[in-house]
């Protein structure tokens, strides 16, 4: 039997684009292998960063990039393809003005999991996952869009809200007994679960290589300058600091540049924790928000290929 995306292949007067949204590991390629769009163009930034023989593997900033390179291009042709992506910020949004203008016609899937569900997907049995903080912000900016994407869109949206099978119903109870007593019940849940199962770090994260030279000359340069050796970012701070002017002068900075590093890196540090902890606060508002959880109508596997098919036709 020939597919719809199949037939549409056949047709650049009228490209068609399927996103697959939804965040870190809601289920997004679980649910595109049972739906029937194999005939159409994919993109997915997951295509070079598994790839060893790639210059981009295990780096995902980079193939997110590449990612709305190769997407623009192929726009440009009017291809109709399949974008596997967050579908958040600005840029996500930028491209997507950019089709509609063009003549695309757009249907969005949008894979729906909670919170906790995505946290751990990211780090559990995974040889990559990206930072704690960026999970939940992803999480959190793609989700509050549901409504303005089917707006735009036009209704050519559905909702699959995946819950792995019951895998997680334990972590999720107690997330959820946890946001009972708010922003600091979730860090401690929070805590307490990295701690117990040894996550919470990203495989991006490359520490500082330095040579046999550079080592001794950083250890004697660095002096009486405190800083907490534990804390790898803290680490990678200093070191960068004091190797951006070894490596063009042969000398290092001097410890008074090495210590401005440190305050450089705490205040930023401090910062980015108190975006954490807002994040967070929207995530429980959004999760007891009974106006955001009627958005969340679930349509099941075959209910979306049906619709994805008749939007292809």
């Amino acid at each position: 039997m020939i597919k719809l995306s199949d037939i549409i292949l056949e047709r650049s007067d009228q490209p068609k684009a399927v996103i697959m949204a939804g965040g870190a590991g809601s289920g997004k390629t679980y649910l595109l292998n049972q739906l029937g769009l194999d005939s159409l163009e994919q993109f997915n930034p997951d295509k070079y960063v598994e790839d060893k023989d790639h210059p981009y593997y295990n780096k995902l900033g980079p193939a997110a990039n590449q990612v709305y390179k190769d997407v623009a291009a192929a726009a440009e042709e009017r291809t109709s393809l399949v974008w596997d992506t967050t579908a958040s910020g600005k840029r996500f949004e930028n491209q997507l003005e950019t089709m509609l203008g063009i003549g695309y016609d757009v249907y969005m899937v949008m894979v729906y999991a909670h919170p906790m569900i995505s946290y751990i997907a990211n780090f559990q049995g995974r040889e990559r996952n990206i930072p704690a903080d960026a999970v939940f912000s992803t999480w959190r900016n793609i989700y509050q869009k549901i409504e303005e994407y089917n707006q735009k869109l036009k209704g050519n949206l559905s909702i699959f809200v995946s819950d792995r099978g019951g895998k997680f119903n334990k972590e999720i109870e107690g997330f959820n007994r946890a946001a009972q007593k708010g922003l600091s019940g979730v860090k401690e849940y929070l805590k307490d679960y990295n701690e117990k199962n040894s996550i919470g770090g990203s495989s991006f994260f490359k520490p500082v290589e330095m040579s046999k030279e550079e080592e001794t000359e950083f250890t004697k340069h660095v002096g009486s300058v405190a800083w907490d050796k534990d804390n790898r970012s803290e680490d990678k701070a200093i070191k960068n600091a004091f190797l951006k002017t070894f490596r063009k002068n042969g000398v290092g900075p001097g410890q008074d540049k090495l210590r401005d590093a440190v305050k450089k890196y705490r205040t930023s540090s401090t910062k980015r924790q108190q975006d954490a902890d807002a994040v967070l606060d929207n995530i429980l508002d959004m999760i007891y928000n009974p106006t955001f959880q009627e958005k969340l109508k679930h349509s099941s596997v075959s209910d979306i290929d049906s619709k994805v098919q008749a939007f292809l036709a």
